[in-house]
Order: C-alpha cells, then sequence, then structure tokens
C-alpha cells in the first residue's frame, strides 16, 4: 500500500559498511578480528531479519489502519442511512448528516468525511468547502466502491499539500438501493511514524545484543549466527506462506527466548489467520443456506406453485421466514463488529441489574409458556449496580435466556438467578435449564461464532438463531470486565453464568 522500506534497507547497509571499514583497518589483532568478525556476521543476519521484519512491521501497521478505517467507514455508513433518506425525501437538511458523523468521529478528529450522491457531487463535507465531483482520477476509491462486489474501495495518495492519506469509501444502501457513497481519510503520517519506531526499536535491541554477545569472542560468535540463520529462514519461509514453520531454540538464552517469541508469534499468526478462513467459511455457509432456500421456493413458484394457493402461500411464508433469518445475521455480524472495535462503547452509568432481570423475565414469561417450559426468577435483595451500558447487559441477559429456552424441552424448567459473586466484588447472572446438556468435546466451543451443537440436541419448535448469540454475550461481558461461562452434564441441563465486576 505505498510503504517504501529504503530507508530502512539503506540504514542498514551503511551500517555494515561502516563495521566492514572498521575490520579492515582493525590490523592483525587476533582480538580485534575476532570481535569484529562475528559482529560483521552477526551484522549479516540481522540486516536480513531486518529487511523482513521491517517489511512485517510497516505492512502490519497498514493493514491495521485500513481494517480500522473500514470498521469505522460501515458504522458510519449504517449511522447515516437514514438520514440520507430522510434528506433525499427533503426532512432533514444536509446539516444534520454533517452534525451526526461529527459527533461519530468525535474522538477521531483526524478523519476528514465527505458524503457523495451515487453520481458523484458531494453532498456534505467536514470541512467549510465541499471537494469537486468524485472523478476517477481524484478520488478512485468512490468508483471502486461502486463497482466492488463488498461495497468499498481504498486508495492510498498524496494531498495537494504533498500530504500521504489513506481513502476508504463505502456504499450507504436502503436495502439493496445505494442512496449514497461516504469516503472517509486519514493521514497515514502518524501510523507510518508509529511502525518506525518500532522499527528503530527493534532494531536497536538486535544492534545491542549483538555488540553485547561479540565480546564473548569467536565461540559465542559461531554459536549466535547459527540461531540467526534459522530464524531468517523461518522468516523467509513465512513471507512465501509457510505459516507452520517453527524454529527450534538453540544457542544463548538470548537466543532461546528469541526463538521461543518467534515460535509464538507464528503459532498466533496462524491460529488467527485459520480462525479468519473458519470464520469466513462458516458465515459463507450460513448464508448461503437461507439463500438456497429462497432460490428453491422461488423456482417453484414460478414454474407453477403459484397456481395451487396452499402450496404458493405456504412457499411465501417460508421465504418471509428466511428472510427474517438472513437479518438477524446480519444484523448480528454487524452487532459483533461494531462492539469487538469498540464503537459501541461510551461512557459507562450505574445499571441496576435486578431491573434488567425483571423486564426481561417479563419479556420471556409468555415466550416460555408458549414452549412450555417454567420458567422462574430469583434476584437477591440489596445487590449493588454496576457501572456498565444497560442496553448490552439487557441483550446479555436476553440472549442467554433465549438460548435456555429454546433448547428446553417441552415441560421443562428454565431458571434466573441474580445473585453476589464468590469474591462479593461481582454480580452473577445464572441461567439454568433442563434441557439435554451439552457434551463435554462441545463445551470449549460454545462462545465460538456459529458454532452449534444441535446435531446432539432435540428440536424444540423454536426458529433456529444466528449461532452468534452467545458470541455476543461473551463480547459485551469481556468489554466490561467480566467473565462469562457455562457447565453442563448430558441429560441434566446446561447452566450459562456471566460476572460482572461491581466497580
Amino acid at each position: 500500500m505505498g510503504i517504501d522500506l529504503q530507508d530502512q534497507k539503506n540504514f542498514l547497509l551503511d551500517l555494515f559498511a561502516r563495521i566492514s571499514g572498521l575490520f579492515r583497518k582493525s590490523g592483525s589483532s587476533l582480538n580485534s578480528r575476532l570481535v569484529l568478525s562475528h559482529l560483521a556476521v552477526s551484522l549479516v543476519s540481522i540486516i536480513l531479519m531486518g529487511i523482513f521484519t521491517g517489511r512485517y512491521i510497516f505492512q502490519a501497521a497498514n493493514f491495521e489502519l485500513e481494517h480500522n478505517l473500514q470498521d469505522l467507514a460501515f458504522a458510519a455508513s449504517n449511522a447515516i442511512e437514514l438520514p440520507i433518506q430522510e434528506a433525499r425525501e427533503g426532512r432533514v437538511q444536509p446539516a444534520f448528516i454533517r452534525e451526526l458523523l461529527s459527533r461519530l468521529f468525535a474522538d477521531n478528529e483526524n478523519i476528514h468525511f465527505t458524503v457523495y450522491n451515487i453520481d458523484g457531487r458531494p453532498i456534505i463535507d467536514s470541512q467549510e468547502e465541499a471537494p469537486p465531483r468524485a472523478t476517477r482520477e481524484n478520488a478512485p476509491e468512490v468508483f471502486e466502491a461502486l463497482a466492488s462486489d463488498i461495497g468499498r474501495g481504498v486508495s492510498v495518495r498524496r494531498d495537494e499539500h504533498g500530504d500521504l492519506y489513506m481513502y476508504m469509501a463505502v456504499l450507504v444502501q436502503k436495502e439493496i438501493e445505494v442512496i449514497g457513497i461516504l469516503r472517509l481519510a486519514v493521514a497515514m503520517a502518524p501510523s507510518l511514524e508509529s511502525a518506525r519506531q518500532s522499527f528503530l526499536v527493534m532494531l536497536l535491541v538486535a544492534l545491542l545484543i549483538v555488540v553485547g554477545v561479540s565480546l564473548a569472542g569467536w565461540v559465542l560468535a559461531n554459536n549466535l549466527a547459527r540461531p540467526i540463520h534459522v530464524l531468517t529462514q523461518a522468516a523467509g519461509q513465512m513471507e512465501h506462506g509457510d505459516l507452520g514453520v517453527r524454529v527450534k531454540p538453540s544457542g544463548p538464552q538470548e537466543m532461546h527466548r528469541l526463538a521461543e517469541a518467534f515460535n509464538s508469534m507464528a503459532s498466533r499468526l496462524q491460529s488467527n489467520v485459520n480462525e479468519l478462513r473458519a470464520f469466513v467459511a462458516n458465515a459463507s455457509h450460513e448464508l448461503r443456506t437461507p439463500l438456497t432456500a429462497v432460490k428453491l421456493r422461488a423456482e417453484a413458484l414460478r414454474e407453477g406453485a403459484m397456481d395451487e394457493p396452499e402450496i404458493a402461500e405456504r412457499f411465501l411464508e417460508e421465504i418471509e421466514t428466511e428472510i427474517d433469518r438472513l437479518v438477524r445475521m446480519v444484523n448480528d455480524l454487524l452487532d459483533l463488529s461494531r462492539m469487538e472495535a469498540g464503537l459501541g462503547a461510551g461512557t459507562k452509568t450505574p445499571v441496576n441489574l435486578s431491573t434488567i432481570a425483571n423486564e426481561v423475565y417479563e419479556t420471556f414469561k409468555i415466550r416460555a409458556a408458549r414452549a412450555e417450559v417454567d420458567l422462574r426468577l430469583e434476584v437477591e435483595p440489596g445487590l449493588p449496580p454496576v457501572m456498565g451500558h444497560e442496553d448490552q447487559l439487557r441483550r446479555v441477559f436476553y440472549n442467554l435466556l433465549e438460548n435456555a429456552i429454546k433448547y428446553t424441552p417441552c415441560g421443562g424448567q428454565a431458571e434466573m438467578l441474580l445473585q453476589r459473586g464468590s469474591n462479593h466484588d461481582t454480580v452473577r447472572f445464572l441461567v439454568r435449564d433442563t434441557g439435554p446438556g451439552i457434551s463435554p468435546e462441545h463445551l470449549p466451543h460454545v462462545f465460538e461464532r456459529f458454532y452449534r451443537a444441535e446435531a446432539n440436541l432435540p428440536r424444540t419448535g423454536q426458529p433456529r438463531g444466528s449461532g452468534l448469540g452467545l458470541s455476543i454475550a461473551k463480547s459485551i461481558v469481556e468489554a466490561h470486565g467480566g467473565e462469562v461461562g457455562v457447565s453442563s452434564q448430558l441429560g441434566n441441563g446446561t447452566t450459562f453464568w456471566a460476572d460482572l465486576p461491581i466497580d
């Protein structure tokens, strides 16, 4: 994305040239030649490792900036969808959209935003003076978003002052209709400066290690060069996509720690990539299933089922059910992304969990009765409030109780308990049910996105969920500094609990 590492390469090569010159001037002193020989060999390895590591550092900084800007852009596009529609209908002024975006980006003062019509004309801009009409020359990201399947375009270029900016454009849609384009711009200088500082710190640490070890002579020099060479090879393998590469720690204690840190980094990277691939695969599968059902019903209606009113009505109801499921799934994904991106964070206020528990109980009492589930509530009196976001905490109660009722068979019982935690510095919310329970091999995965153990569970007639409810609950509880967990035995029901700190 336009990151230039030439300055870092030149610095490393210049340093190596200076050490080589010092080596040539050192004469025949065995001690000097041993120390400088070890230093020169070590620097060769550090140059290679520095180039590889520097590349990863700058790429990671660039990727993080793009990822954060994308999350902000999609969240903001959702927030201004209704105001843009109302502005098109003349019910609000464009200035209202500017004020809304200004409040949304109040904590990100360096973000510049522009909202365009689909023909490229600017509607509002964070600056007083609106930019010119979007063209492929001055705003290629806008046209990329219009042409993209995911409604996103990104570009990196310099402005009229020569400063490097990242531009992110996303579509603002009302259902499937594109009603505008939101473009965000942020200066890349702070991100690049942070990456440069990290690179220099890494380089400084590496040089200090080389100098210190060089004092030990040619034995330690040989012992040090070997693990560095192994690490360099491993870094090269990682660069070419081999994320399963690991190195065996060897040499001095420092190199042991470096190799272990490298292995730990590689393991985390491989785990993150595997989780990302699994998430994409699961999301694709979950979205494809209802879409396939809708397509099959639509084809059946087109091929003659419309002539049979009863069948047509049933197919239309099934299509509506699948669409509702898609909407719930997309909304859950958006909510989960917003929470993990920190967009749901704000000023915390004292929240009375007893009030929330009673409200959720009243909401689910009728649903539980229809499912023939005996729902009970027990609240310990005198519980202190917790600091948090009321709507998010209500959603934790809602998701856990909905999950319990869904998997409790007719005639079963679900129980809500709100009490002090074991250490008296938390408030614990528990949901118990008398359902079939969860087998031990499934328990570690119940909070993962899209994970379901439904193959081993009886059907209760409840609509199938999005597979994200427990993940959302876990994210909310952890964002409040709490913990969430589950215990279960096959045939003896399941208990979900969430501990929320009082302070």
